[in-house]
């Protein structure tokens, strides 16, 4: 008989049920609701004018994921003439350790804004994220961790979660340049004694996200990345293997450093341009302060203006712990929206 590790799973209550709002009626998300749920975000986009912009397809690929349980996890409000006017989406990441992530997603439409849905639909979410944590906690399990992503400009957003006691905890810029304003253009990727840069293969990918998991171990709120969200990344629409790179040790063969990439179409006429993203950047400790980033973000601008793209994207840390803001500075990136990570810590 295996030993095994003890369970700890606590009995929570069920989270409250939705409908303190009048005139909202809620239900379970349900998959063939998924294009009703993108027309809602349409609207707030169209009010709100975030950075960030969704498709269909991206959530679609949500309600797959592996940890997805829409059933348990998603809500969907109604008005009485049945249009979708909220939804809520709790997002737990199962494979974390210490601390237990838990992203919580949701919109109003900016019609039926100011009735208190919002405070309805996060008191849901917390709810819904302490039974997860309950259900499937063990022994090994640290803290609970929440977190909500406001960008700046959302003072209301901020506001709301800050009311259930969330506090702001770090600060993501996000940054971009346009290939026409570097004055002499996509520079040549530098050569690097030792290193040598091939573009991703599929053979490479398990290398790659160990790569990945060792080189974020030192940032904030990161936890190692398991193999089926690793590959149900690499399978997003919003990936661009074919654009991305690795950093290869000559002498070992292993990956010392990668640049995954992305696009997001959707977002381009809003920006004025089209721009291709790096989703992922990294380069493991041994590695580092060798050029090995800088190689990787260039061959990555090379790739998106051979595509015909005008320009690059990234997401940064502000407080990254390896001076990335500084080298993106110096390539020419600029500052641009800012989203902050709002986190509150929940004990078992």
């Amino acid at each position: 008989m295996g030993t095994g590790r003890s369970p700890v799973a606590r009995s929570r209550p069920a989270p409250p049920a939705l409908g303190r709002v009048d005139g909202v009626d809620w239900s379970p998300l349900t998959e063939a609701e998924l294009p009703e749920v993108s027309g809602l975000l349409t609207a707030i986009e169209h009010f709100d004018d975030p950075a960030e912009r969704h498709t269909l397809e991206e959530l679609q690929e949500a309600f797959a994921e592996s940890a997805a349980d829409p059933e348990h996890n998603a809500r969907i409000g109604r008005d009485r003439g049945g249009v979708v006017v909220a939804y809520g989406w709790v997002h737990p990441f199962p494979a974390d350790v210490n601390p237990r992530r838990v992203f919580l997603d949701g919109g109003v439409h900016p019609g039926w804004r100011r009735r208190g849905i919002g405070h309805e639909l996060l008191d849901w979410e917390l709810a819904r994220a302490a039974e997860w944590d309950a259900q499937t906690r063990s022994a090994e399990h640290g803290p609970l961790q929440l977190t909500v992503p406001v960008e700046e400009k959302f003072t209301d957003r901020a506001k709301l979660v800050c009311d259930r006691k969330f506090s702001a905890v770090r600060w993501f810029a996000d940054m971009s340049l346009k290939f026409e304003q570097l004055d002499s253009g996509v520079p040549a990727v530098p050569r690097l004694p030792g290193i040598r840069l091939e573009p991703f293969r599929v053979t490479v990918s398990e290398q790659v996200r160990q790569a990945h998991n060792e080189a974020f171990a030192d940032h904030w709120g990161s936890q190692p990345v398991p193999q089926v969200r690793w590959q149900e990344r690499l399978a997003a629409s919003s990936t661009r293997t074919e654009w991305s790179w690795v950093a290869l040790d000559d002498a070992s063969g292993e990956v010392a450093g990668y640049a995954m990439n992305a696009a997001y179409p959707q977002d381009w006429e809003f920006q004025g341009y089209r721009e291709g993203w790096t989703d992922r950047l990294g380069v493991r400790r041994n590695w580092r302060n060798r050029g090995i980033a800088k190689a990787l973000l260039i061959a990555s601008m090379r790739s998106f203006a051979d595509a015909g793209l005008d320009g690059a994207g990234l997401g940064v840390d502000t407080d990254n712990p390896t001076g990335a803001f500084g080298l993106y500075t110096r390539l020419g990136y600029h500052r641009g929206e800012t989203q902050v990570m709002y986190a509150r810590i929940d004990s078992p």
